[in-house]
């Protein structure tokens, strides 16, 4: 098992680092404004380029925008299951529009023409816990990743997040004995969640299985 991840823009890293057709699970959280909606598109083609046949993409929206999301998703990807976490506690107000959110949406997404199933049942609504911004200010909860990086992989495969932050994703990954390739451009973030990932130790035979008896 190895957990890597790299300094620097993912558009540039991922031709380099990334094979085509060799990643079981895309999970990334990439910033919700407009003005980053275009990483959403490079997402959307990147994610046709890297994923295998049975491969999927998961990947954070927030609600103000989800229309722009999925449109890009929809030109490259195979829309799967829109997954709703709701927060927990206080939660943000989209002031322009006068609405208390109250949740986010995790996109689920896979290869056209394709019709893979995950590993296991999945939740379509998951209570989260809130997001943890101890690594990131944008950073999400381990017990949301934990359990969707589980249902939709197994032991070994491969597991790539193209905006690292403060390194969920990845300690997720070490955790649950995935192998994981991931990119940050901030170097202060980089070191951040390098040094919170080497820190970590692999779980024994954690699968969901287990994770089901705490629902």
């Amino acid at each position: 098992m190895s957990v890597d991840i790299f300094l620097g823009d993912s558009r540039e890293l991922s031709t380099k680092m990334v094979l085509e057709s060799s990643v079981d699970l895309i999970y990334t959280d990439p910033p919700y404004s407009k003005k980053y909606l275009y990483l959403y598109e490079w997402l959307a083609k990147e994610s046709a380029r890297v994923l295998k046949p049975n491969g999927f993409l998961i990947v954070y929206a927030g609600p103000y925008w989800k229309d722009a999301v999925m449109a890009y998703l929809n030109d490259y990807l195979q829309y799967f299951y829109d997954f709703i976490l709701v927060h927990k506690g206080n939660t943000f107000i989209l002031w322009p529009r006068r609405v208390i959110s109250g949740y986010k949406s995790i996109l689920c997404y896979h290869q056209q023409s394709r019709n893979p199933l995950p590993r296991t049942n999945v939740l379509g609504q998951w209570d989260g816990t809130g997001g943890d911004k101890r690594f990131h200010m944008w950073g999400q909860d381990e017990n949301t990743a934990r359990y969707y990086i589980d249902c939709f992989s197994k032991e070994g495969d491969l597991v790539v997040d193209y905006f690292v932050g403060g390194g969920t994703t990845a300690v997720v990954c070490k955790k649950l004995n995935r192998n994981f390739v991931g990119m940050e451009n901030d170097k202060e973030t980089y070191n951040i969640a390098k040094e919170r990932i080497d820190g970590i130790s692999p779980l024994e035979h954690c699968s969901q299985e287990v994770m089901e008896l705490n629902i």
